[in-house]
């Protein structure tokens, strides 16, 4: 359901949730990235830190400064200003990625479980190659970023190249750093080496994490390069050409691609009407 009027509920006694919606549509998180950036410029007082997530917004705040009513009636007025979102600013950010790589086929192998890009295909009754062509044709909205440093949550903007997979029963206790894996229709990446149930399909040459950069004119200080309301496009690359890229970028010469650009919500919204 999306909510004709946003709901305000308390989460914690420094945490205001605005919640939009309770099902997993993108006209939600495009309302929760509006109001977000609405809330930066106004620089309302006692807002410590702003979280999107993907159908509601997380405030922060300091007790001493405001309180849950306090802020829900300064942040009501802005958020009516934004309800109808046309436009965002958004990154365009090309990532280069080796699909069917050998360190998922390995993990596949340690957990005893089918190589995940095979399965991946057989849930969705294509080929590997199939997959790749689907995965590749594709830009995805990232809605939002958490779990562990820099790992990111997206979804396939061209519904016709949707691939569902589910996650594993029980999770793998590791896996790999920048491992790029599939569940349920959401593409994430693993920053870092960590335990997951995302089915693996390929992995990136480049980091999106660094929090001692090699590239500090790319990476924020935090180390974390992809922000909710960004777009990836992943491009193929083959095992050469995958080591020329991950040596340049460990070198700091990797010049990535990145592109500043407005994203046409409402446009976007308009064609996926029947």
């Amino acid at each position: 359901m999306i909510y004709d009027e946003p709901v305000y509920r308390p989460l914690g006694d420094c945490y205001l949730a605005v919640e939009f919606g309770d099902e997993a549509d993108l006209s939600l998180n495009f309302k929760v990235l509006a109001l977000a950036d609405a809330l930066k410029k106004a620089n309302v007082p006692g807002i410590i830190e702003i979280i999107p997530s993907f159908r509601e917004l997380g405030l922060l705040f300091d007790r001493l400064e405001t309180d849950h009513e306090t802020l829900k009636r300064a942040v009501k007025p802005i958020q009516e200003t934004v309800a109808d979102v046309e436009t965002l600013p958004s990154r365009l950010i090309e990532l280069p990625m080796w699909y069917d790589d050998p360190w998922s086929a390995e993990l596949a192998r340690r957990f005893n479980v089918k190589k995940n890009i095979d399965f991946v295909a057989e849930c969705n009754d294509i080929t590997v190659d199939e997959v790749i062509a689907r995965h590749t044709g594709t830009d995805y909205w990232i809605v939002c970023v958490g779990f562990t440093p820099g790992c990111y949550f997206s979804l396939p903007l061209d519904a016709s190249k949707w691939l569902k997979a589910p996650k594993y029963r029980t999770p793998r206790s590791f896996t790999s750093a920048r491992l790029v894996a599939l569940a349920g229709f959401s593409t994430g990446a693993y920053p870092v080496a960590s335990p997951g149930g995302y089915q693996l399909i390929g992995r990136l040459a480049v980091n999106i994490y660094e929090p001692n950069s090699k590239t500090p004119a790319v990476f924020p200080e935090d180390g974390v390069l992809l922000h909710a309301g960004d777009r990836l496009r992943y491009f193929n690359v083959n095992a050469l050409e995958y080591d020329e890229i991950w040596e340049a970028a460990q070198a700091g010469t990797y010049k990535y691609r990145i592109t500043d650009e407005v994203f046409d919500v409402k446009g976007y919204l308009a064609s996926r009407k029947p």
